[in-house]
């Protein structure tokens, strides 16, 4: 752009000796097409983004102008108005809106909603850990959100607290929806870690590729976010996005409730499955999620860390949407109460038969929590799985149909048989590796040892040598002596 962040034209000097006063210029704001941009908020990424006027309608926004480094790439530019255009068409409380998108003097702009508060980032760097209650406020709203666009086949590709706003009064906002994927590709493996951003919550199949992500991808995100609500950490680090990618693949990272011990064995069980390695492991989509999440009852109605008179009550700005989170919770009352006709015996019947099926696929589950703590728990065949994956449960897990029956081991039931053989086998290798390490140490104790016990006899050795050299020096010394003293004489008699 020709001038600078203020809008002024950069001002001449003249060349000759004699320096001239430069006569002061008003300041006059820059225009993109209908916007008047005011001053700079910030950059990013992907370019700069402004505050602005729409002179059409008389009123303030955000202003995204592309950084001309992407404007040259006209896949990028071609990516950015078809991704802005469908963002446009998200008519939601709880997501920014998207005003308009455009081009002018050779530079790509989206407007956008302007939030009057800040970002869940901005928070996090002032209070590092959230209340679980605060937590699970933000997470409801997102997910909310996301269910809303994932029926419209959007994928945000970027959740992280960068993109959840909350304004001044409290009402949470799912920023960049739709304009996110450009920020996700040609990312450099061996760039620092110190400004990963997206790679901390991507899921591993986006870093392999990001054209094959789905509402799970975001579901991924979404957990991480929570993790770092909750911990003030992320669940992967790394020092390069390499290394960061690579941890991901093997999905081990330290449990939310081992940080943070307020955080529920169930809230815990959750974001596990939020943030599972394997798609298939996770919530296979936002209104799944939020019938777990709505069920623990755990969520603050408003966010205490906002000081406001007038705060946004969880559900207020979204009314419509909560009711569509919590259908998938109530759906077997709906589908009884949608049913009048039958006869109550028949209702019994069929509520009877529905939980005879329900019971078929889960279990009373007796194990052993991160803390060390007995638990008994009714879980579907899912969730042992995936407790299982992700080490909650093990070998000496015990399951049961009836708590009255007998318990029986987790890995003499076939469904789960394979599963526990293989994390048995993995524990194995890994206890292999411990005992050949131990050996090594050991290994090297003794020859650490030996090698002071060789250094010691070599220096005792060597000394004896040296005492037995100086012995048979010294006779030959003396036998020398004697020889010379006796030699005069030897002579007289010779010579006598």
């Amino acid at each position: 752009m020709p001038t600078d962040q203020t809008g002024n034209q950069n001002t001449p000097t003249s060349s000759g000796n004699k320096k001239k006063t430069p006569t002061p210029k008003k300041k006059k704001a820059q225009q993109l097409g209908d916007f008047r941009l005011l001053k700079k908020l910030g950059q990013g990424g992907m370019g700069a983004v402004y505050l602005a006027h729409q002179i059409s309608l008389d009123r303030k926004c955000a202003l995204k102008v592309m950084a001309p480094a992407i404007a040259e790439n006209k896949i990028f530019v071609e990516r950015f108005i078809r991704e802005a255009r469908a963002m446009a068409k998200i008519e939601h409380p709880n997501v920014v809106r998207c005003y308009a998108v455009g081009e002018d003097k050779g530079v790509n702009y989206v407007a956008m909603e302007l939030i009057d508060g800040s970002s869940m980032q901005d928070w996090i760097d002032t209070k590092t850990t959230l209340e679980v209650g605060d937590a699970l406020h933000v997470i409801i709203v997102c997910a909310q959100a996301l269910a809303h666009a994932h029926k419209m086949k959007i994928i945000h590709r970027d959740i992280k607290p960068d993109n959840i706003l909350v304004t001044k009064n409290g009402a949470v906002k799912l920023a960049d929806l739709g304009l996110a994927k450009m920020t996700d590709e040609d990312q450099s493996m061996t760039q620092s870690g110190t400004g990963l951003g997206t790679p901390l919550y991507m899921p591993p199949e986006q870093a392999r590729n990001a054209k094959y992500v789905d509402a799970r991808s975001d579901i991924y995100a979404l957990g991480c976010t929570l993790y770092k609500f909750l911990t003030g950490t992320t669940p992967y680090k790394g020092d390069s996005t390499l290394e960061l990618i690579l941890a991901k693949e093997k999905g081990k990272f330290t449990s939310t409730a081992k940080i943070n011990k307020s955080v529920p064995a169930k809230l815990d069980l959750m974001i596990d499955k939020m943030i599972a390695k394997k798609k298939e492991h996770r919530y296979q989509s936002c209104e799944e999620l939020l019938a777990d999440v709505l069920s623990l009852g755990l969520e603050n109605q408003t966010l205490s860390f906002i000081e406001s008179d007038e705060k946004v009550m969880l559900g207020a700005a979204s009314a419509s949407s909560m009711q569509s989170g919590k259908q998938t919770a109530a759906h077997i009352q709906e589908k009884t109460v949608s049913l009048p006709s039958k006869s109550s015996r028949d209702q019994g019947k069929e509520q009877q038969a529905q939980k005879a099926q329900e019971s078929k696929g889960t279990w009373f589950v007796r194990f052993k929590d991160r803390t060390g703590k007995e638990q008994v728990k009714r879980m579907p065949v899912d969730q042992i799985h995936r407790g299982l994956a992700t080490k909650l449960l093990d070998e000496t897990t015990h399951l049961t149909k009836n708590k009255n029956a007998k318990w029986v081991g987790i890995g003499s039931v076939p469904e789960f048989k394979q599963q526990v053989n293989e994390l048995i086998m993995e524990k194995e290798s890994g206890s292999r590796k411990t005992e050949m390490k131990s050996l090594y140490e050991k290994i090297d104790k003794q020859h650490s040892r030996r090698k002071w016990w060789r250094l010691l006899e070599n220096y005792k050795n060597g000394t004896i040598g040296l005492i037995g050299l100086i012995v048979w020096l010294a006779l030959i010394g003396l036998v020398g002596y004697g020889l010379f003293l006796a030699y005069p004489t030897v002579l007289k008699m010779v010579t006598g």
